[in-house]
Order: C-alpha cells, then structure tokens, then sequence
C-alpha cells in the first residue's frame, strides 16, 4: 500500500524531505528516472511496495517512456526468478532501485 505523488522536475528533491508536510508518511523517494532519493521501506523484492517495487516502474514507462523502465518491465516479465535472485545478492552498496541494476549478477 503507498501513493505515488508525481512531480514537476525539480520540483521535490532530497532536501526537501525534511520540511515536506508529508515527511512522516513518505517511503520512497524516486526521482523522474528512477534514481532513489530516500527509502525507508528496507524492501527488496520486485513485489513489495520500494525502490524495486515493479509498479513504479510501470508507471515511469507509461508517463515518460523511460528506457530504464521498459528495460525493468522487460525483464520482469520474462526473467522474474532472476531478478529475485539477483536483488536477495545485492547488497545496494552502489544504490538502491533498478537504475542501479547494471550491478546485480543474473549469473544463474
């Protein structure tokens, strides 16, 4: 359960969670190509609402035609399984979200 607020272009970024009215309800954060900007969720699952939630990234493809999003959409599609396995290994050292996902290992 979550409600995505969409936003103008540097209309709401990182620092302007701390003063946002909505600060104590906000999970995750993503910018207009997918970047995370905050994520309280600790989600890494493709099907629970967070930085890997597929939902989200649905919803960049259908506003904006992202390519990160019709890649991510793509592969969820026809290689779940392997991207399940991949974000369980991914340690999110580099990022949170599928932007980062050049560095997840599909090695089966």
């Amino acid at each position: 359960p979550g409600v995505y607020i969409i936003g103008m272009k540097d209309q709401f970024n990182i620092h302007d969670i701390e003063t946002h009215p909505l600060r104590d309800h906000m999970q995750c954060v993503m910018d207009e190509i997918g970047f995370v900007l905050f994520d309280k969720t600790n989600a890494k699952s493709v099907d629970e609402f967070g930085p890997y939630f597929i939902e989200q990234y649905i919803l960049l493809d259908a506003l904006s035609k992202q390519e990160v999003a019709q890649n991510v959409i793509t592969y969820y599609c026809r290689h779940k399984d392997k991207l399940e396995k991949g974000l369980e290994r991914y340690n999110e050292k580099r990022g949170k979200g599928f932007i980062c996902w050049r560095f997840l290992s599909f090695d089966s």
